[in-house]
């Protein structure tokens, strides 16, 4: 019975040694326009201070052709009046974006063409916002007005992913 029992814990041993496999860290591979894109959590505010909306998806991310000086803003709907969604300047080393006369194609029957414009000016500041959970996350904020003369400022956060704090 010893015997058996020798065995079994040598065969333990050797199972659990042998199983043990490690892998190296994968590495992360960024867009050109890494950390300006991303989703974010994000409020609206008027010009006169008042909250239009709350916790809010901000969509920044890159072209197609992942150009360096490029990126996309989308934000709200068309039936908002301060909804957009754009192809606007950045520049990553000052972690900023910018444009005016930008096409909103929320507005675009066919998707490409459009009347409505926006502008904007915004940035993004590494570990800028402290989340309810006392975390660090990315912040950002631009200012947008759109054609029609409304202005409005948006604030947020990026998304940790962490429960409770994409409110």
């Amino acid at each position: 019975m010893k015997q058996i029992y020798k065995l079994l814990v040598i065969l333990f041993a050797l199972a659990t040694l042998s199983s043990c496999e490690t892998y190296g860290d994968y590495e992360i591979e960024y867009t050109a326009i890494y950390p300006l894109c991303g989703e974010w959590v994000v409020n609206v505010t008027g010009e006169d201070g008042a909250v239009l909306a709350e916790g809010l998806t901000c969509s920044t991310y890159n072209t197609t052709d992942d150009a360096t000086d490029k990126m996309w803003v989308k934000l709200g709907a068309a039936a908002n009046d301060w909804g957009v969604r754009g192809k606007v300047n950045c520049d990553v080393a000052s972690k900023s974006f910018d444009g005016n006369g930008i096409p909103n194609l929320l507005h675009a029957a066919d998707g490409v063409n459009s009347t409505v414009t926006f502008n904007i000016t915004g940035k993004v500041v590494l570990d800028g916002y402290t989340t309810q959970a006392n975390t660090k996350a990315d912040a950002i904020e631009f200012t947008l007005t759109q054609s029609t003369g409304k202005t409005v400022t948006v604030k947020g956060f990026r998304k940790t992913g962490w429960e409770g704090e994409d409110y």
